[in-house]
């Protein structure tokens, strides 16, 4: 088992790390973005960074969406999946919000199968604070990469009681820690 684990990391960071070539070779081709700026990094570790946020990020996003047994056979209806819909752009009938029409979008087999090692990533940092940090804030993000991020969703899922910017500086620390081992592990 731990094999298929270890495994499992190498891949993701194999995959990791050729997503950022192919991103690094498209900027150095098109030059600076729709903002006028250059999103060229000092290192390896800081073009990883976004990637491994992104990933983490869509494995949180599956797992939320992932179908609740328990919930299913308290209510005598099985479980959730009959209620999902087969594809995005297929929404129901009634009005819904943006967020809850993607939560019922059915979980593709790729999702579930970069979930885990996604998560499994966060096993890599040191500190437990700084892996709970990096999850909830993960969670929160409500599967797409935000530049406003709620803190104090995070802070209150934490349970602890510390500032916005000790999250966002440990936040990004952790990434550029996971960034820097994935870039290793080439």
């Amino acid at each position: 088992m731990r094999r298929i684990k270890e495994r499992d990391l190498k891949k993701t960071a194999v995959e990791l790390c050729e997503e950022s070539q192919k991103r690094r070779r498209l900027v150095d081709q098109t030059g600076p973005n729709y903002y006028g700026q250059n999103q060229r990094f000092d290192s390896e570790k800081e073009s990883l960074a976004p990637l491994v946020e992104e990933r983490l990020v869509g494995a949180t996003w599956t797992l939320r969406r992932m179908p609740d047994k328990e919930r299913g056979f308290m209510h005598m209806r099985g479980t959730l999946w009959p209620d999902m819909l087969p594809e995005p752009g297929n929404y129901p009938a009634q009005d819904i919000g943006n967020l809850a029409a993607r939560r019922r979008v059915r979980i593709s087999p790729k999702e579930v199968d970069q979930m885990q090692p996604a998560l499994d990533l966060l096993t890599l940092l040191p500190d437990i604070l700084d892996r709970q940090i990096l999850f909830w804030t993960a969670w929160h993000q409500d599967g797409e990469v935000q530049t406003r991020i709620p803190w104090a969703k995070v802070r209150l899922s934490l349970g602890v009681n510390t500032s916005r910017w000790t999250l966002k500086r440990r936040y990004e620390a952790g990434l550029l820690w996971l960034g820097a081992l994935v870039a290793l592990q080439r």
